[in-house]
């Protein structure tokens, strides 16, 4: 029987894993030097966790999650997203007392039963920055124009900020309900849309069956309170001011619960999938729902795979390079030990002050051509070949695998 990898997950390795761990050091830079510190969480939680927090009406609890039971019966779930998780250490480790505005950025694995296309798989890598206990819509200003650094650092160019304020507490219950008025003179909903009206009316205006209907909707704008209509002109202020060009977009939502005011999708029209690149915004009730204190907070999350497919288009990758590979051999099994040993010297020193190579070998037991056969396989640049009779005059010979000529070199030089 041959195994595979389960639908929706893949194996990452040559160039695509080089290019994501490149995607998560250049972002964990970026965070630092914003001042962010990073959290790494379990990958999974309390199921209650999620579905308290996220919203038992969205697709990610009523669809996505992994949930299973473990041997004393406890339901958990593989994390779908980072940010309740992070809210949860945030009570947990008291950070509040610790880190009394504190800013924080995690990178991870989570996991959603999605149905897998291009950019999206069930396992998947999320790239994301939150600030705690800042209540101004500079923070919202802040995290907006994060996300779009760590994607322009990328060389993603090509980029369009959504936003929008889905109100508070106070009127965004005004426009739930003009919402289901509206919602229910709409003929032929679709499944989805039938189910959201009553228990999420929000939602529908996420739809993609239905979404084309929705034309004379209701706009959050005429519903928003005073607080929520200034906090809102001055976030949009404050990224004018910083020359972030953006778009208010009537009917973003986000798909998560916990969301309040502030929240916005960074899109790209490099990348093959339909989905944002970024995406995030403020969630100022959510520490206290799932047990913490009072705490406003705002932050983004990038899907690492998407933006790994937005940067290849852009070329991001081209100007990085495996490392050139150097093959070690011998031509006489005595010299095994010696060979050995400069291989070593020359991974941890380098050949010729570079340290921008992989050395293999040497193999024992092995025929020359045998060991030349297999410097081919690993497209090693050079073959460096300890021989008896060079050896002792304190030689090598230096084989060049592409164009096969061959000189001898001082070994002290090497």
């Amino acid at each position: 029987m041959k195994y595979k990898s389960p639908r929706g997950t893949r194996d990452i390795f040559g160039e695509t894993a080089l290019g994501l761990s490149l995607l998560e050091q250049k972002a964990k830079e970026i965070f630092i030097r914003h001042g962010f510190e990073e959290v790494r969480t379990p990958i999974f939680e309390d199921a209650a966790l999620f579905t308290r927090s996220i919203g038992q009406t969205t697709d990610i609890v009523e669809k996505e999650m992994y949930v299973f039971e473990d041997r004393k019966g406890r339901k958990l779930a593989l994390r779908p997203e980072g940010t309740v998780s992070l809210a949860r250490a945030f009570i947990e480790h008291r950070m509040d007392i610790s880190s009394p505005a504190g800013k924080f950025f995690y990178s991870g694995e989570m996991f959603r039963y999605e149905r897998p296309q291009a950019g999206r798989y069930r396992q998947f890598r999320q790239i994301g920055a939150e600030i705690y206990a800042n209540s101004s819509p500079a923070a919202d200003a802040e995290i907006i124009i994060l996300a779009q650094d760590v994607l322009s650092s990328f060389g993603i160019d090509k980029i369009n900020i959504h936003i929008n304020s889905l109100g508070c507490e106070k009127c965004r219950p005004l426009f739930r309900e003009a919402l289901v008025n509206y919602f229910s003179s709409v003929e032929d909903l679709c499944q989805d849309c039938v189910r959201r009206l009553e228990r999420n009316p929000l939602r529908l205006l996420d739809c993609k069956v239905d979404s084309c209907k929705f034309t004379d909707f209701p706009k959050i704008s005429n519903y928003r309170c005073s607080d929520c209509k200034d906090n809102f002109d001055t976030v949009r202020l404050l990224l004018k001011k910083a020359n972030c060009n953006f778009t208010v977009n009537d009917k973003l939502v986000r798909g998560l619960d916990y969301y309040t005011r502030t929240v916005f999708e960074v899109r790209s029209d490099a990348v093959v999938s339909q989905d944002a690149l970024a995406a995030g915004g403020r969630y100022d009730n959510l520490v206290k729902e799932i047990g913490g204190q009072n705490t406003p907070a705002v932050g983004f999350a990038l899907g690492a795979e998407r933006v790994f497919l937005a940067a290849q288009s852009a070329g991001f990758f081209e100007n990085f390079k495996s490392p050139e590979n150097f093959f070690v051999a011998i031509a006489d099994q005595e010299l095994f030990g010696e060979a050995f040993a400069f291989a070593v010297k020359a991974t941890r020193d380098g050949i010729n002050g570079n340290k921008d190579i992989s050395v293999f070998g040497p193999i024992n037991g092995k025929s020359l051509t045998n060991q030349l056969k297999f410097a081919d396989k690993i497209q090693a640049a050079k073959t460096i070949v300890f021989a008896k009779t060079e050896f002792e005059n304190g030689k090598v010979l230096v084989k060049n695998m592409k164009d096969k000529t061959q000189i001898e070199v001082e070994l002290n030089n090497l």
